[in-house]
């Protein structure tokens, strides 16, 4: 094509305004906080959507220009807000800790596809103020184009401990499932001898000698320092913008992140918040046991090598020393 001729991108006017993205490791208890929040008020039914989180890191490495970027953000966002807002799009797996039948407003949000003016429901959103939610996974570390896209987000940070983390995502077989199952939605990075995660690229000469459970340790770890450093370089500005909460605190301390959640959003918990709370069995002091997280331990010794067990039980450290 002719430079003279090159197609600039132009600016749609977007919808969402108010986002709400709840982020976090893989496995790190977010449906189950994204069932608190559907006890909110004006909290739009959480959705996810697989492109927000690849379009970040696409662009902090390279393969997509920022300003597409930005206007695929509002696109996507913008397109998904308005189908569910018409009664589209809603998740009726009732297996699902998503699905819609969980929210407290089920009923009214089953209506909306009767709805014939689809103008009535946006209004009504804009009225309220209400957030637009998605579900994300390990985009902190790649956020600066959602605050740079939408000046008004808001972002909850979910951490947990990395024992848990390297437990569960060796029980689901993370590591051996990249690049092979096709269920499995994560886009790798190409190394020497076959695909793997693409935040583990600068190890990968030792990544590929590793064994599952050491691979799994490492994929960790690598991740726990992107957010450590994402965490560090955040701007004042920024930190208004994020709340950080730990799954042992929703486990154990409930109320005190339900508040911690009203005061960030502005909105105020339903009636229906003591019902979810108990659905979802909070408080469950049982997770605190310590035979529970010896059995994960122990786990993980047996098929861990001894330099890669030392180095959890580091990162374990300093996780909760810094909690």
């Amino acid at each position: 094509m002719n430079r003279k001729n090159k197609i600039i991108l132009g600016r749609r006017k977007p919808l969402v305004k108010n986002l709400l993205l709840l982020d976090g490791i893989g496995r790190a208890g977010k449906f189950l906080a994204a069932n608190i929040l559907n006890g909110f008020a004006d909290v739009e039914p959480v959705q996810l959507c697989g492109i927000l989180e690849h379009i970040p890191f696409f662009t902090k490495l390279g393969f997509i220009e920022k300003r597409a970027a930005e206007e695929l953000l509002h696109h996507e966002i913008d397109m998904h807000c308005y189908e569910t807002l018409i009664g589209r799009n809603l998740n009726h797996r009732i297996f699902d800790k998503s699905s819609v039948v969980n929210n407290p407003n089920y009923k009214k949000l089953l209506l909306r596809s009767k709805e014939l003016d689809a103008d009535k429901e946006l209004n009504s959103f804009y009225k309220r103020g209400a957030y637009s939610f998605f579900l994300v996974h390990e985009v902190l570390p790649d956020m600066k184009i959602y605050f740079d896209s939408f000046p008004k987000i808001k972002v909850i940070s979910l951490k947990r401990s990395p024992v848990d983390l390297v437990s569960s995502w060796y029980d689901t077989g993370a590591t051996k499932r990249w690049g092979k199952d096709p269920k499995y939605f994560n886009i790798p990075a190409e190394g020497k001898n076959g695909v793997m995660p693409w935040y583990v690229f600068n190890n990968s000469e030792e990544y590929e000698k590793l064994g599952h459970m050491d691979k799994t340790i490492l994929s960790i770890e690598a991740l726990f320092r992107r957010y450590e450093n994402a965490e560090k370089s955040l701007s004042s500005e920024e930190q208004e913008k994020v709340l950080f909460a730990s799954y042992e605190d929703i486990l154990g301390q409930t109320a005190k992140v339900v508040e911690m959640i009203r005061t960030f959003i502005g909105k105020q918990p339903l009636p229906e918040m003591a019902r979810i709370l108990k659905r979802e069995a909070l408080p469950n002091r049982d997770y605190f046991n310590g035979a529970v997280k010896k059995k994960k331990l122990d786990k993980i010794k047996f098929n861990a090598s001894p330099h890669f067990f030392k180095r959890l039980s580091a990162l374990e450290e300093k996780y909760y020393s810094n909690a």
